[in-house]
């Protein structure tokens, strides 16, 4: 039976739901959850339908897919900065664009950006002094673009457009979550110091960028990388991407592999440093099933305490927070009708801390993700990495790089909290931990039996 969608509590005159959002976005979007299915939300005049529970975004995300497409204020923000690429874009677009990127992240490929990595972790943690505080957050930022830079887009001025991204994000990032809670363009044109700093930022990643591709266009010896593959364009259909689309690309991959993985690598070790009885297990996997050697792909498979960990980081802290999708067909969810051109949002937060579907959803529990514990629930609720057609490619990429970053560091340091208490989360355009150093200390991996 076709139903009317509430409406969230505690709309204001005129923005609607913004102040709400503005003030607390991640408390207000779980309390929505005991209103129902699907909520209305109004922002600034906008009308956008909140999804909540595991069937109602698996009918938006997979079995009604087709009704919908990118768009809504997440992305519409997202846009400012990347551009169309393949993050963003339309579903006719993604046809194109996906075929060109897809293979940089196989499994073969990803498997030789292995060594890579692991060098750019030792190459991150030689700088660390024991007993020395660490902003392990602007760490994991340095160690994420350091990755992208010698493995995506490897050419010399790759490295320094991956810098000027890590150093950019953040401003941006707080720039994007107001253009998103704040539809409306007149706002964000404002000479408010707020938004110079954004738009000094953009144009300033926009320069790195476009030296990036001049360099790409000019030379024809980078073969082997990501970005080489979008220059040369679709073999099978001989379509070569003009400078704008390459540079949504390149934007694309920046912030989708420096802004994810550092966030995912920053709320792991703030939360192991206040859960030393996870921290010990994670010991007891590393030092067990690497003995003396470094991280290497062949490992990988063993480390199913370190992939558990990283999962269940990634369900309490997901980066991407927040998703929005437009209604292109009328579409029927959960018993509520809604309409083309509707704005529609999902939070993965939200979702992965119902407590129907994960019980006692606030607590650090790898073991939730065990084979014999996992449930059909669980795995339609788990949105980290998206679901469907538009579900993240670089997933393989990414989780290949946090266990091998997870696993050589932890094997390496011991990271301690420099104050009691939880570490809140920070709701940017991405979710990232509060700034609280750690201290790190270096540990002697122990033998053990194997």
């Amino acid at each position: 039976m076709r139903q009317t969608a509430p409406a969230a509590r505690g709309e204001l005159p005129l923005v609607g739901h913004v102040a709400r959002l503005a003030v607390d976005p991640l408390g207000f979007l779980e309390r929505q959850r005991a209103l129902g299915s699907v909520v209305v939300l109004r922002l600034m005049g906008r009308e956008c339908y909140l999804i909540n529970g595991a069937e109602a975004a698996t009918q938006v995300l997979v079995t009604r897919q087709d009704c919908f497409d990118k768009g809504g204020p997440f992305m519409e923000a997202a846009r400012q900065l990347v551009g169309n690429g393949v993050i963003t874009c339309g579903a006719a677009e993604h046809r194109l664009q996906r075929p060109v990127m897809k293979p940089a992240f196989h499994r073969g490929r990803v498997a030789g950006y292995t060594q890579v990595m692991r060098s750019c972790v030792e190459e991150t943690t030689r700088s660390w002094q024991d007993g020395r505080r660490l902003d392990v957050g602007a760490a994991m930022y340095r160690l994420a673009a350091l990755v992208v830079a010698r493995t995506l887009v490897s050419a010399p001025v790759g490295r320094q457009a991956a810098q000027v991204m890590g150093e950019a994000l953040p401003e941006l990032l707080r720039g994007l979550l107001r253009r998103m809670l704040i539809p409306a363009a007149w706002v964000h044109r404002l000479p408010t110091p707020a938004n110079r700093r954004f738009d000094a930022a953009r144009l300033r990643l926009d320069a790195a960028v476009r030296d990036v591709i001049a360099q790409y266009r000019q030379a024809d010896q980078h073969k082997q990388d990501l970005l080489s593959q979008i220059i040369a364009g679709d073999e099978d259909t001989g379509r070569r991407p003009g400078d704008a689309e390459v540079r949504d690309q390149v934007m694309s991959v920046l912030a989708a592999g420096v802004e994810t993985s550092a966030s995912l690598l920053a709320w792991t070790f703030q939360l192991l440093s206040h859960h030393p009885d996870v921290q010990r297990r994670l010991w007891e996997e590393v030092d067990g099933e690497l003995a003396e050697d470094p991280v290497a792909f062949e490992d990988l498979p063993r480390l199913t305490f370190t992939r558990r960990l990283l999962t269940e980081v990634l369900r309490l802290y997901p980066p991407t927070w927040l998703l929005s999708r437009i209604v292109v067909e009328p579409a029927e969810i959960c018993g509520h009708v809604l309409p083309r051109g509707a704005d529609v949002l999902i939070s993965p937060y939200a979702l992965h801390r119902d407590p129907a579907v994960f019980p006692d959803p606030g607590r650090l529990d790898p073991d939730r993700w065990l084979p014999e514990r996992l449930t059909p629930a669980q795995r339609r609720s788990f949105l980290a990495f998206g679901a469907g057609r538009r579900r993240c490619m670089g997933e393989f990429y990414g989780m290949t790089e946090t266990t091998v970053a997870l696993a050589s560091i932890a094997r390496a340091w011991h990271l301690h909290p420099t104050r009691p208490g939880p570490v809140h989360p920070v709701p940017r355009f991405l979710l990232v931990p509060a700034e609280q150093p750690l201290v790190p200390h270096r540990r002697a991996p122990r033998a053990v039996q194997r």
